[in-house]
């Protein structure tokens, strides 16, 4: 009735892929932010609030 699950050899490895691509993303944009001139920080602080 109930068959076995029979994972592949790779199967092991995309939790790998999914974790090292969400880091790359997540330090990508925190190094981006980090190095934000002044300026243009301010700017798109307000820009929800422009008319």
């Amino acid at each position: 009735m109930f068959n076995r699950v029979a994972y592949e050899s790779w199967h092991d490895i995309v939790p790998f892929i999914a974790f090292g691509f969400t880091a790359l993303v997540f330090l990508t944009m925190s190094v981006r932010a980090l190095l934000l001139r002044k300026d243009k920080a301010d700017h798109m602080s307000r820009i929800p609030l422009d008319d």
